[in-house]
């Protein structure tokens, strides 16, 4: 087989050339899409970070309204038994001390006054509602006693005696009468008004033992 030859001029024939322009668009395309995709995986990244760190305080704020749920119910425990306490200590101060107005009352009888009968009648503490201190004057607070003396003189010692009690107040003679034909004992009869006078902040018995919780 023989050379080929061109008999094309030199000036005629196609010659390669370098296109710079188009060479320098193609590169900055591809800097500009390795920029993209360099920027997409670094915000992807930064998003699962963000998507990541918000799952767990969401997981947080779960564990923390299950927690405060908890306080809460521990919260209405402490608010009953606060309020149990008062309601108690109210029960408790408010008690009129039968036994020591009984007990006031046997000191301070004269030996020439006996009883027949007596008496007394307190209010049931809380009843009502209201306060020891305003029941302290209620009239379902009575002391009444039959009674038999000597003289009037011993009945008159035996009230003025028993007004010196704190809880008994508005000391009145009912009624006074002879008994026999000789008129030498007297039948009388007292009421009187019984007061509550505990101190309304009287601590509970039970209120200074320490109870330790498990």
């Amino acid at each position: 087989m023989g050379r080929r030859i061109n008999l094309l001029p030199v000036s005629e024939r196609p010659r390669t050339t370098t296109n710079v322009p188009v060479l320098a668009l193609v590169a900055g395309v591809i800097v500009v899409v390795f920029g993209l995709s360099l920027a997409y995986f670094l915000l992807s990244s930064a998003l699962d970070d963000r998507k990541q760190e918000l799952a767990d305080l969401e997981q947080q704020a779960k564990l923390l309204e299950t927690q405060a749920a908890a306080l809460r119910e521990y919260e209405q425990l402490a608010d009953r038994r606060v309020q149990a306490e008062r309601t108690v200590q109210a029960f408790y101060a408010g008690r009129t001390l039968v036994g020591d107005v009984l007990d006031s009352i046997s000191r301070v009888v004269p030996e020439t006054v006996w009883f027949d009968s007596l008496e007394l009648t307190t209010e049931e503490p809380g009843a009502k509602g209201a306060p020891a201190t305003a029941r302290a004057t209620q009239s379902e607070n009575r002391l009444l006693i039959e009674a038999k003396a000597h003289a009037m003189e011993d009945i008159a010692q035996f009230m003025v005696r028993l007004q010196l009690i704190p809880a008994v107040s508005g000391v009145k003679l009912e009624r006074a009468s002879m008994q026999g034909e000789t008129g030498t004992t007297r039948l009388f009869s007292v009421q009187a008004v019984v007061s509550n006078t505990q101190d309304p902040e009287t601590p509970l018995p039970l209120s200074q033992v320490e109870v330790e919780g498990r």
